[in-house]
């Protein structure tokens, strides 16, 4: 059983897409400007109540609406700061409350709302949520096309934990493929060294073939070089014979010489009125003192004369 997997485009709107932001900024941005379009024309016939030129009617406007936007943007800022908040608010909010009174004072100024009825009530209402439209179109717009300082500290330490694991992924990787070149190059260096040996191993084995044909046409006798891998056999004519190993309780003989030798010692040190002991042969001679003991008793025994003058040690 097959599954389709669907691999066209994505019916959900992606929120972190640079077009939808920018869309969404731009809608925010159209309504506060005909709100703030529609509290500016409203604004300017009130200034009329202040006893102002006409000419100087645009300065009511521009000194509360755009005093809105000014401290809804400071809010921000200070908020990305990280520093207090709470006087730029009371600011937004006296100049916000300023410009709804003189919204619905407007509104109620004309003849239905004068007369009562409901129509210059609802005109009225309507004309009190135009500077709140201001407040909040700036607001939104802070939020959307303004980027939240929690939000890129955790962007960034999401990218940075990223290139972080990209950049050992990377290393273990290189390492890797470095570990392999270097075994590649051991097997490369390992067929050269063995090419190598081949070729030399053919080189002498063709000289010493011309060479033992030479001396065949010459009538001659060529005996073959020994090799080196071939230097441990040894010849059968110059090996040593291998002689026969005494078993281990067989008891050493004793030749003339040796014992004219230890005669000779032990009359010298019974002259210098010395005792000789079994160590002394040893020690002399470079045998053991049980073999030293072994024969100076076989001495008391054959030769008694030498001890005359000395005792037994």
């Amino acid at each position: 059983m097959t599954t389709a997997v669907n691999t066209g485009p994505k019916s959900r709107i992606n929120p972190d897409d640079h077009r939808f932001v920018r869309l969404i900024t731009i809608g925010v941005a159209f309504a506060g400007l005909v709100a703030f379009a529609i509290s500016f024309v409203a604004l300017m016939e009130v200034a009329s109540w202040l006893g102002l030129p006409s000419w100087m009617h645009w300065a009511v406007p521009a000194f509360i609406d755009t005093a809105i936007l000014v401290y809804a943007g400071s809010i921000l800022i200070h908020k990305t700061r990280g520093e207090k908040t709470w006087q730029s608010w009371a600011l937004l909010a006296a100049f916000t409350g300023l410009s709804v009174i003189a919204n619905v004072a407007h509104a109620l100024s004309y003849g239905d709302a004068q007369a009562g009825s409901w129509q210059g009530i609802i005109g009225a209402v309507i004309a009190g949520m135009v500077p709140f439209a201001v407040f909040a179109a700036t607001e939104q717009l802070s939020r959307v096309a303004v980027e939240d300082p929690i939000s890129r500290r955790r962007e960034k330490q999401a990218e940075a934990e990223w290139l972080a694991e990209q950049a050992e992924r990377e290393r273990k990787q290189l390492e890797v493929e470095a570990e392999r070149e270097a075994a590649r190059q051991d097997a490369e260096l390992a067929r050269e060294q063995h090419a190598t040996n081949l070729e030399v191993v053919r080189a002498q084995r063709d000289a010493l073939a011309t060479r033992a044909a030479h001396a065949a046409e010459e009538g001659e006798q060529f005996a073959l070089p020994r090799t080196p891998w071939l230097t441990s056999v040894p010849d059968p004519e110059t090996a040593e014979p291998v002689k026969p190993t005494a078993p281990a309780d067989e008891k050493p003989k004793t030749t003339p010489s040796d014992i004219d030798a230890l005669v000779h010692f032990i009359t010298e040190r019974t002259a210098e009125g010395q005792d000789t002991s079994g160590a002394d042969l040893a020690g002399q001679f470079g045998f053991s003192d049980k073999t030293g003991r072994r024969r100076l008793a076989a001495l008391r025994e054959s030769h008694p004369h030498i001890f005359v003058g000395g005792t037994d040690a």
